[in-house]
C-alpha cells in the first residue's frame, strides 16, 4: 500500500513548489533581518543567519546559535509565530490528499491490482474494445454488471465477487449502471488510453483551423516606414 503514499504526494505536489517558493523568500527576508539586527561578534555572515532562520523554522533548536539582542530577539519571535503558521498550509496540504486517497484506497487498490493482473496475462489497451464487442450481447457499446462479471471471469483476472462489484462501482463513477470501454481503458491503461482513441487531436485540428480563418478574415496593419 506504499503506493497510496505517493498518489498522496503527487496530488499535493501541485501546490507545493508554490509553497516553498513563498517558505523561500521568508526565509531570506528573516535571515537578512537577523544579520541586520545582530552584533557580528554573535552572527558572522549571512549563512550563519540564514541557518538560525532554518532550525527556528523547522523547530529544530539546536541552541548553537541564539540572538543576543533585543532586536535580534523581537525578530526571531516573530519568525516563529510566522513559520509554525506557515508550515501548517503544505502540512494540512499533504495531510488532505492522503486523507482523499485513504478514503478512496479501496477503488485504487482494486484497480492496480486488475491493471497488474491484466498485463500479466499479456493484455494490451488495444485487446479491450475487442473483448468489450465479444461480451456486449446487447450491442449497446457498454456492459451492464452481468456482462462485466462474466468478461473478468473470462480474462481470469482472479477476483472475487465482492471485488468485481467494487471494479464495476470504480468505473461506473457516473452510476449508469454501465461501464464501456473508455471507462475501462482510462483506467486499467491511461497510459496508452489517448494513443487508443486520440480524443482531443480532433479539437486541435478544429482549433488550428478556426485560428487561420481568423488570420485570413482580419488583417494584421504593417507600419510603413515614412520616406
Amino acid at each position: 500500500k506504499f503506493h497510496l503514499v505517493q498518489e498522496a504526494f503527487r496530488e499535493a505536489l501541485e501546490a507545493l513548489p508554490v509553497l516553498l517558493y513563498a517558505l523561500s523568500l521568508m526565509a531570506l527576508a528573516f535571515a537578512a533581518l537577523i544579520y541586520l539586527s545582530e552584533p557580528r561578534e554573535n552572527i558572522a555572515s549571512l549563512p550563519q543567519a540564514l541557518w538560525l532562520t532554518l532550525v527556528t523554522m523547522m523547530t529544530v533548536g539546536y541552541g548553537d546559535v541564539s540572538p543576543v539582542s533585543t532586536p535580534g530577539s523581537f525578530v526571531v519571535s516573530f519568525l516563529m509565530i510566522t513559520s509554525c503558521l506557515y508550515l501548517a498550509i503544505p502540512i494540512g496540504i499533504v495531510g488532505s490528499a492522503f486523507n482523499r486517497v485513504w478514503e478512496d484506497r479501496g477503488r485504487l487498490l482494486i484497480v492496480r491490482r486488475t491493471s497488474e493482473r491484466l498485463r500479466q496475462w499479456g493484455y494490451r489497451a488495444a485487446d479491450i474494445p475487442e473483448l468489450f464487442k465479444i461480451f456486449d450481447t446487447r450491442q449497446r457499446g457498454e456492459l451492464n454488471y452481468r456482462e462485466f462479471r462474466r468478461m473478468l471471469f473470462a480474462m481470469k483476472v482472479g477476483l472475487q465477487e465482492e471485488g468485481v462489484h467494487q471494479l464495476f462501482n470504480a468505473f461506473d463513477q457516473d452510476a449508469s449502471g454501465a461501464v464501456d470501454e473508455k471507462e475501462f481503458v482510462q483506467q486499467i491503461f491511461p497510459q496508452s488510453y489517448f494513443d487508443l482513441y486520440g480524443e482531443g487531436e480532433e479539437d486541435d485540428e478544429e482549433f488550428m483551423e478556426a485560428l487561420s480563418s481568423m488570420a485570413m478574415c482580419h488583417e494584421i496593419p504593417h507600419s510603413s516606414n515614412p520616406h
